[in-house]
C-alpha cells in the first residue's frame, strides 16, 4: 500500500471565472495533484463520478453561494465524507470542520491561498 505522501491526490475544482484560480491550479498540478475544473452542477456531477470521486472539492471566490451549495450537497449524497475547501462562499453551514478549510482569507491566486490549501490537501485521509 502506498505511503500517504505518496499517493496521488485527486481534487474538483468549482470556478466560473478560470483567471483568479490558475496560478493555484497550476501550484496544485505541480504538486502532482490532479485537478478537474467544473463550472457548473451537471459538470461536476460528470466529472465526479467519472473519476470515481475526488479527495476534495475546491471553491472558487467567485462561484454563487447557492451553485457551490447545491454542487457540495449532490456529491455528498454519493460520499458523504467528502472534504470541502473554499476560497467564496461560507458553507460552514454544509460542512464537517475535521473536513473542511475555510480560506477566504486568502488569495487563491497568492502564495499563502496555495499553500494553505496544500496543507489542508495534506490532512486528509486517503479516499
Amino acid at each position: 500500500m502506498p505511503d500517504s505522501a505518496d499517493r496521488r491526490i485527486d481534487v474538483l475544482a468549482l470556478l466560473d471565472d478560470p483567471a483568479p484560480m490558475e496560478p493555484l491550479l497550476l501550484e496544485l498540478r505541480s504538486h502532482g495533484i490532479c485537478v478537474d475544473i467544473a463550472h457548473d452542477l451537471a459538470q461536476a456531477r460528470r466529472l465526479f463520478f467519472g473519476a470515481g470521486g475526488h479527495d476534495c472539492l475546491v471553491v472558487a471566490p467567485d462561484v454563487r453561494p447557492g451553485l457551490a451549495t447545491q454542487v457540495l450537497q449532490s456529491l455528498r449524497t454519493v460520499d458523504p465524507r467528502l472534504p470541502s475547501a473554499t476560497f467564496g462562499p461560507d458553507l460552514h453551514h454544509k460542512q464537517t470542520p475535521l473536513r473542511s478549510a475555510m480560506l477566504a482569507a486568502f488569495h487563491p491566486g497568492s502564495r499563502a491561498g496555495a499553500g494553505a490549501l496544500l496543507r489542508f490537501l495534506r490532512t486528509l485521509d486517503p479516499r
